[in-house]
């Protein structure tokens, strides 16, 4: 044992030798190695010795020397500090007793303090000991935290993924001993996640951002702190101050989305004032939908349209027809207006189904169509005919549309009408007024 630590001790000595003579100029006119000849050459001596142990991954016999670089020349590498943190936990690691176990954590936020001195890159490398910090004391929580809001403070949307997570994972424990209010987690929330979507969005592929998305959404979600009533009362004030504000607008309209507060006026408001800055085919189509919930009718229209103006895609915009010509139906009550923008869903998709029924349906609900009571029961025909054409082109409609064929069926004129009117089964005949449809007759069975 006392020959292999000798050998290891001269093999150090005679690295240390080599390494030192070859780089002693460099180092004896460079002050940041010390403030004069001799601890310049202490200096280089223990960069030397404490790197060739790390390079062979004997962090043991790099501890001392390691040190001996700290004390005598702090600002001598940035190394120093990156492979410091790493000796220090492995000495973690190392001990049992918790008393050395403090000591050490200590003496890693001071490597942390020591290379914002020396290097600076202050919020990247709080993160990193707030991390460390609450990682490997989670009882300083309160500490960890107040480290990790100040590194998100200086860094903001350029914080690192993972000291965006441990913000938040910190934040909980915080909640849970009741050093933070549900409002103040919100907001701690809100500001996160805006970071953390930034990044994900500038970088798809990359999975740290998303990851720590993901875990940070996991965590919130988690904590049960956003309810409907707190995010309004949190924020509802401050959209009434400021209602330009569209990064406010946003904030809200994710954390309301998130929690499924979407029925409440504010998410409209703030949905629409980001609209007016931000429009977009998506965001008009949203706001048209919560205009039809709220039975805002002359508003839902003007979405749709806005929204129909501003998208491109084909499908969609067929949806968009249809679900405009849903309203006019339903709401606005206008029958030729609602077939109109139907049969316009129908020239972007043919196959859609849905618009043919709704058409069905149209007709179906027209009590107005003729001057006798023969040419009203007419307008089943009409619709009859839409309903078969719905299940044609979409083929799982069939049970629908067989169904309400067979309701509306009931309502067509009896044999003796149609022979009163001079007509036969199987006849072509058009429907009046401004449905205008060529059909066929058929009786009642």
């Amino acid at each position: 044992m006392k020959f292999r630590s000798y050998i290891r001790l001269f093999a150090g000595v005679l690295l240390v030798t080599v390494s030192t003579s070859a780089i002693a100029q460099s180092y004896l006119e460079n002050p940041k190695y010390g403030p004069d000849e001799e601890t310049r050459k202490e200096c280089a001596k223990n960069l030397s010795l404490y790197g060739t142990f790390y390079k062979h991954n004997n962090y043991k016999d790099a501890y001392k020397p390691w040190q001996n670089v700290i004390r005598i020349c702090p600002a001598a590498s940035i190394n120093t500090y990156i492979r410091g943190v790493r000796l220090l936990k492995a000495r973690y690691e190392e001990v049992a007793d918790p008393a050395q176990k403090k000591a050490l954590v200590d003496s890693l936020m001071m490597i942390y303090d020591l290379r914002i001195t020396h290097f600076n890159k202050k919020g990247m490398v709080l993160g990193q000991k707030a991390e460390d910090l609450f990682t490997l004391a989670p009882d300083r929580y309160e500490e960890a935290f107040n480290i990790a809001k100040e590194a998100i403070s200086i860094e903001k949307a350029n914080s690192n993924p993972s000291t965006l997570f441990a913000y938040v994972s910190i934040a909980k424990v915080m909640y849970d001993n009741q050093k933070l209010t549900a409002d103040q987690v919100i907001e701690l929330y809100s500001q996160v996640s805006d970071y953390i979507d930034a990044q994900a969005t500038a970088n798809p592929n990359d999975d740290k951002a998303k990851q720590a998305k993901d875990g940070i959404d996991a965590i919130f979600a988690g904590m049960g702190v956003a309810n409907c009533d707190n995010i309004i009362a949190l924020f509802e004030p401050r959209f009434k101050a400021t209602p330009e504000d569209v990064n406010l607008c946003k904030k809200i309209r994710s954390l309301m989305s998130a929690n499924r507060c979407t029925s409440h006026p504010l998410y409209l408001n703030a949905s629409i004032q980001i609209f007016k800055s931000e429009p977009n085919a998506d965001l008009a189509l949203d706001i048209a939908r919560l205009q039809y919930e709220a039975k805002n009718a002359r508003e839902a229209e003007k979405y749709y349209n806005e929204a129909i103006n501003l998208e491109s895609a084909v499908e969609k915009r067929a949806n968009i027809y249809y679900e405009l010509a849903l309203l006019t139906f339903t709401e606005l009550k206008n029958l030729p207006k609602a077939r109109e923008i139907a049969l316009k869903a129908i020239e972007e998709n043919p196959n859609m189904g849905k618009a043919y029924k709704l058409i069905g349906d149209i007709y179906a609900s027209e009590r107005n169509c003729g001057s006798n009571d023969f040419e009203k029961k007419t307008v089943y025909w009409a619709a009859v005919d839409k309903y078969i054409k719905a299940k044609q082109v979409d083929p799982e409609l069939t049970d629908a549309m067989d169904n309400l064929i067979n309701t509306y069926s009931q309502y067509y004129p009896s044999k003796e009408d149609i022979f009163f009117y001079d007509l036969k089964v199987g006849d072509s005949y058009t429907v009046g007024c401004w449905i205008n449809e060529r059909t066929t007759v058929r009786d009642r069975k």
